[in-house]
C-alpha cells in the first residue's frame, strides 16, 4: 500500500534554520556558527541549509533582513496610535523589546557581530524601509504641531540613535541604574520632552 509523504513547507524549514542560527549566536557566539552546527540544531541536513541559503553568509543575511522586517512591522503600526507623542514613545519601547527578544539578530543588524559579513544592497534597502517607518511617525508629530518642525529624517535619526545607544549598552551589560525598564522609559520621555513645542498641549502622564 502506497503511503503519501508530506514535506515540511519551505518557509517552516527556513524559519527553523534562522531560529537555530540565533540560538547558536546567543549561546556560543559567532565563532560557533557553522553550516553543520546550524543544521544539527535545526534538525535538517547540511545540504538543506545550502539549498535554502547557499552559505553561512546567506543565513546571516537572512537574519539581518528578517530583523529589519520585524522592526518595520513594529514601527508601521505606530500610525494606529492616536497621540503622535505616545506613538514615538511606543516606537522606542518596541525597538528595545525586539532587541532584548532577538539579541543575536540585533547584534547582526547593528553591532557587526559577524566579522567579514557585509549586507547586500537589497538587505540595506530593507533596513532603510524600517527607518522610513520611523521617519513617518516623526513627520506625523511635526504636522500635528507637537514637536519642533524640521527635517523629519534628521529628527528620526536623533531619536533612533538615542534609543539604540541605550539598548546597545544594555545588551553589553553596561548599566548603572537599578531599574533598566524605567531608565529606558525615562530616556524616551526626556528626549521627546526636549523636542516638544512650547505651545503644544501638555502630555498626559
Amino acid at each position: 500500500m502506497n503511503q503519501s509523504r508530506t514535506r515540511t513547507p519551505s518557509s517552516d524549514v527556513e524559519a527553523a534554520i534562522l531560529a537555530a542560527a540565533e540560538t547558536i549566536l546567543d549561546t556560543d557566539g559567532p565563532g560557533a556558527l557553522s553550516i553543520r552546527r546550524i543544521a544539527a540544531v535545526a534538525g535538517v541536513a547540511p545540504m538543506g541549509v545550502y539549498n535554502h541559503f547557499e552559505s553561512k553568509n546567506g543565513v546571516i543575511e537572512a537574519l539581518f533582513r528578517s530583523g529589519f522586517t520585524r522592526l518595520k512591522g513594529a514601527l508601521d503600526s505606530l500610525g494606529k496610535i492616536d497621540d503622535p507623542i505616545e506613538a514615538l514613545l511606543e516606537g522606542g519601547r518596541r525597538y528595545r523589546a525586539l532587541a532584548l527578544e532577538h539579541t543575536a539578530a540585533f547584534q547582526v543588524m547593528f553591532l557587526r557581530a559577524m566579522p567579514g559579513f557585509e549586507p547586500s544592497d537589497e538587505a540595506k534597502a530593507v533596513a532603510g524601509d524600517a527607518f522610513l517607518s520611523l521617519t513617518a511617525a516623526v513627520d506625523r508629530a511635526m504636522q500635528a504641531n507637537v514637536i519642533v518642525k524640521g527635517n523629519p529624517a534628521q529628527t528620526a535619526q536623533m531619536i533612533w540613535a538615542s534609543i539604540h545607544g541605550w539598548v546597545a549598552l544594555e545588551l553589553s551589560g553596561i548599566g548603572f541604574v537599578d531599574d533598566l525598564d524605567k531608565g529606558a522609559e525615562d530616556l524616551g520621555r526626556a528626549l521627546l520632552d526636549g523636542l516638544r513645542l512650547h505651545n503644544a498641549p501638555p502630555r498626559a502622564v
